[in-house]
């Protein structure tokens, strides 16, 4: 007898006991059964997306520093 995967899954979901495991599943569930897919920023306030668009328009690895940067830098610390 062949049991479906949907079958399996309420099989699962019955089985869990833990409330916040069951919160996050059905807030997975609901996200990816709505009809609207709204956009991750479409609850962002005007300047919480424009800092958002600003972050991500700045170059990538601007704050990085060497490992021998790094390594001096904490040395430095260490001594003080």
């Amino acid at each position: 007898m062949t049991t479906s995967l949907k079958q399996i899954l309420i099989d699962k979901i019955q089985m869990i006991e833990d409330e916040s495991l069951l919160t996050i599943l059905n807030s997975e569930v609901n996200y990816f059964t709505q009809k609207d897919k709204s956009d991750v920023t479409d609850n962002l306030s005007k300047e919480d997306f424009e800092e958002l668009s600003n972050l991500m328009k700045e170059p990538f690895g601007e704050d990085t520093v060497s490992l021998d940067e790094y390594k001096n830098a904490t040395a430095r610390w260490r001594t003080k």
